[in-house]
């Protein structure tokens, strides 16, 4: 009858067989070890003398970072009953500040110049609160 052996050298499965014990016991010299195996070990596998255990998972390297982009008019919603006076604003700084915005795909929250144009709504005595509107989590109908 065949059977799955792990073929072992230096504490590590090197091979996974179907094999009778016949076959196994004419190979044997050449391993440090051979060893019943269920279908779950795999090459890589190691083998302590007791039991198998798994190779640690492959490191998946940097991972990018995510995404935070919102649809611009999304973006204006985030001001509130607020985004009709900041819209109307005749001040050339707010103007400046939402033409920016509108010109735009898409209004990328992480974007390092997004803060600024925050305080500049805010100095213009607009009383936005920049946490919220930059920190809020994204929902699906905000996405661009």
């Amino acid at each position: 009858m065949s059977n799955n052996f792990a073929l072992i050298k230096s504490g590590r499965v090197e091979q996974v067989i179907v094999a009778d014990a016949d076959f196994v016991d004419s190979i044997r010299a050449q391993w440090d070890h051979i060893e019943p195996a269920p279908e779950t070990v795999g090459t890589g596998w190691a083998w302590d003398g007791q039991a198998f255990a798994a190779p640690p998972a492959p490191d998946p390297g940097p991972q990018p970072a995510a995404v935070r982009h919102i649809s611009v008019g999304a973006f204006f919603d985030r001001f509130g009953p607020m985004k009709w006076a900041i819209l109307r604003d005749p001040d050339d700084n707010c103007r400046a500040v939402v033409m920016d915005a509108s010109v735009r795909k898409y209004i990328d929250l992480d974007n390092p110049d997004l803060p600024a144009g925050l305080a500049i709504l805010q100095a213009a005595g607009h009383a936005i609160d920049p946490t919220a509107i930059l920190d809020a989590s994204i929902q699906p109908h905000e996405l661009p």
